[in-house]
């Protein structure tokens, strides 16, 4: 078959058979059928009725048709449907694996596949071994006639026909695979390529003809691809691999059943989209599929055009990408771009209101100068063209509150909240205020400079939701997000009173939201912690302690949903495990330790760290320490009193936790721990030979990390003598830029994510 090799070099460089588990090539036949022995006594009927069997205890109303003999006990002629058991049936029942997802779809319609395969290979043996001799050198007549022997043979002596895979079995697989969940099979993709890699190498041994995987076939794999780009790094590339073979066998062979369709691309596109949060190059290597498929069409009718759903994956790719990649601006391009296009005929290439909301999706998380204000201006747009009667770009709410996050973003309260009193003027359902537009106008005021207005127009918002709500103005009343959103208002001021308002608002929520059982304003972690980090920039002497309570009071509220909800299924269900100290509370009370004047603190803050260990071993996945928390107690340690007996336990706890870090099976030490237990060394540690070669070690191994910072070198400087300084620089100047590479290569900018909410 014209491309079968092609096809299957290329399905053997990007296969792993070491995944593809129940290969029947490797001897592993059957993962559901019996095996064996169990396999050889069985009939072709035994083998449909397995399966059919298998299917009716996941559905017991599933019913094949064709009616088999266990569901109908008439009498039934020679050439009734259940005497000539063969590919449709095998078929009906892989589409019905598809259709009535189980656990087992994938591998049972797998099995199936393989065990018609295994039939047709054995009469397949049995024509070459009587067909004798006739070599390479057979005509075409010759071919023939073996291939209509080989039909004939393909009957056993009770007149069934040997199943034998078409299009439609292969294809069948496939969305048997497709639905196979992923919790029980997590390499569903790469099982269902393996269907087309084994369909080529049955075809280059000459065992099936005219059996061809089609566009549907590909698109199937592709789309597989896509719904796990996610959380598989390289899915879209397999998805694009996969296209560009589409591309390539089409064009060589001129097989239009292979040629990517509409469908190829848009999914394609999609894949990248999937995955733009992680993979840097997700929206320029999205747009660059758009536009081979557009030119593709320039260049022949044929071709399928790019539509408008192609195009919103592109902007989509940009919108949920990396904030630093310019995608602002290329979603404006592409907006404009898609306009002319329909301008000049595209008649599937219409922006919608969906195109418009992720363009200003893509302007809202670009982080450019001024994206806000072009995100008003297409929302603006948006609402005269639907003023003049285009309803397609009617806004909704998803688009107020999209340009409510780019100016919240940008810390422009007062035209957020503009746009929200916008949003109460209109005479609209569509479009009334929900809890997302009033939290991201009080993030705005969290964010603006001037933090004294900030609070009082947050408590006046907040005031003026209550006040709606009370009068049945609005069926809106503050939730969650809105209380935490003021909280974090109030947090982030610096304001004297802003300790004893936050407190205040929290005993409020516990008192309506846990002991009045009102689920709409139960604080969650997110609140505690936003108290925590007032309680650490407080500067208040009980900070500490008070603290501490906090972190009684969630482990308080943890106990008290389980009191109602006893059944741990439903506990997780409900999200009453979010309110646990996660690592974020645990981390902003070790910090907060560590900037105290408490004696003994550094004993305190690792009493601390190893609760949280003891908490994540236990189940609490949530409270996993991360490096920031390793590094409070190190930073803890490194300013304790000066008393002789704590300095002792200070360096104590110090060299512990450092070596406790380093030998994490799933945390690595950053610049800042090498640099924060340098600074422990010197302020813990006497001038003398043993704090010297320590210091050695210490440096060797941070040049071996990768971590040398200029923090790390400021440490050294203030550390070490002159001579032991330059003599661990090897001759090196002192300057950072002008250190060996290797030494800093793991070295990244580090966020203060302790304080932020």
């Amino acid at each position: 078959m014209p491309g079968v090799r092609n096809t299957h070099q290329w399905h053997s460089r990007v296969h792993d058979p070491s995944n593809d588990h129940g290969d029947a090539e490797n001897g592993d036949e059957y993962s559901v059928l019996p095996s064996g022995e169990a396999m050889a006594s069985m009939t072709v009927d035994d083998v449909l009725n397995f399966g059919i069997n298998l299917l009716r205890e996941g559905v017991p109303t599933y019913r094949l048709l064709p009616l088999t003999a266990d569901d109908n006990d008439d009498d039934e002629g020679e050439d009734s449907p259940r005497t000539k058991v063969g590919t449709w049936h095998f078929n009906q029942l892989i589409f019905d694996l598809a259709k009535y997802p189980q656990h087992y779809s994938g591998p049972l319609a797998q099995d199936l596949l393989d065990y018609m395969m295994n039939t047709v290979r054995g009469e397949h043996g049995r024509r070459q071994g009587g067909g004798g001799g006739g070599g390479g050198g057979s005509s075409e007549k010759t071919k023939g006639k073996k291939r209509s022997a080989t039909i004939a043979a393909m009957r056993h002596p009770n007149n069934k026909i040997v199943p034998k895979p078409n299009v439609e079995t292969i294809n069948g697989v496939l969305k048997a695979w497709m639905v196979t969940p992923r919790s029980h099979h997590p390499d569903v993709a790469r099982r269902a390529e393996a269907v087309l890699a084994r369909l080529a190498a049955w075809q280059s041994e000459g065992i099936v003809w005219n059996v061809s995987a089609n566009a549907v076939s590909y698109n199937t794999c592709i789309n597989m691809w896509k719904e796990c780009a996610a959380d598989v790094p390289g899915a879209a590339r397999r998805a694009t691999d996969i296209l560009l073979l589409m591309e390539e066998e089409s064009a060589r062979t001129t097989n239009g059943d292979i040629a990517p369709d509409v469908i190829s691309y848009a999914t394609c596109i999609g894949a990248w989209a999937e995955c733009s949060s992680f993979e840097h190059d997700a929206g320029r290597n999205a747009e660059e599929i758009l536009m081979r498929m557009y030119d593709r069409n320039k260049a022949s009718d044929v071709a399928p055009r790019p539509t408008t759903r192609c195009f919103n994956a592109v902007l989509l790719a940009y919108a949920n990408g990396n904030q630093k990649s310019g995608g602002g601006k290329r979603a404006l391009e592409l907006l404009r771009f898609m306009e002319r296009l329909h301008s000049e005929g595209y008649a599937d290439l219409s922006p919608d209101t969906f195109t418009f909301n992720i363009v200003m999706k893509a302007l809202a998380n670009c982080g450019e100068r001024g994206a806000a204000l072009k995100a008003n201006l297409l929302l603006q747009r948006m609402d005269d063209s639907y003023t003049k009667g285009n309803t397609v770009l009617k806004p909704d709410l998803l688009s107020y509150n999209t340009v409510l996050d780019a100016f919240s973003k940008e810390g422009d309260a007062k035209s957020a909240e503009r746009l929200l009193g916008q949003m109460l003027d209109r005479d609209d359902d569509a479009v009334v205020p929900d809890s997302h537009s009033y939290t991201s106008v009080l993030t705005a005021w969290s964010r603006s400079e001037d933090k004294a207005l900030a609070v009082r127009r947050a408590e006046d918002l907040f005031n003026e939701i209550e006040s709606r709500y009370a009068s049945g103005e609005s069926d809106f009343r503050a939730d969650t997000s809105v209380y935490n959103a003021l909280i974090n208002c109030w947090a982030k001021s610096g304001e004297r009173k802003a300790l004893y308002r936050v407190t205040q608002i929290l005993s409020l929520m516990e008192e309506l939201g846990l002991q009045g059982g009102d689920s709409d304003v139960q604080p969650n972690s997110r609140t505690y912690c936003a108290v925590l980090d007032t309680l650490a920039k407080s500067k208040n002497y009980k900070a500490y302690s008070k603290s501490l309570e906090i972190l009684e009071r969630m482990n308080a509220c943890v106990i008290m949903f389980l009191i109602h909800f006893v059944a741990t299924e439903e506990f997780y269900s409900e999200g009453h495990d979010s309110v646990r100290p996660c690592v974020r509370a645990y981390s902003i009370v070790l910090a907060t330790i560590a900037r105290s004047r408490r004696k003994n603190k550094a004993l305190e803050a690792q009493e601390l760290l190893h609760k949280m260990e003891a908490e994540y071993r236990g189940g609490n996945s949530g409270c996993r320490p991360n490096v920031y928390s390793y590094n409070a107690v190190l930073n803890a340690a490194a300013f304790s009193g000066r008393e002789e007996g704590e300095l002792e336990d200070a360096f104590r706890v110090a060299c512990l936790t450092f070596d406790e870090l380093r030998m994490s099976d799933y945390l690595e030490p950053s610049d800042v721990s090498y640099g924060t237990f340098l600074k422990a060394i010197k302020q813990l540690m006497p001038e003398s030979d043993v704090r010297d070669n320590l210091v050695k070690g210490l440096f060797r191994k941070c040049c071996r990390d990768g971590l040398v910072s200029n923090f790390v070198l400021k440490e050294m400087a203030d550390l070490a003598t002159p001579d032991l300084y330059q003599s661990l620089l090897k001759g090196a100047t002192s300057d950072y830029g002008n250190l060996p590479k290797s030494w800093s290569a793991k070295v990244r900018e580090k966020s203060d994510e302790l304080l932020s909410t």
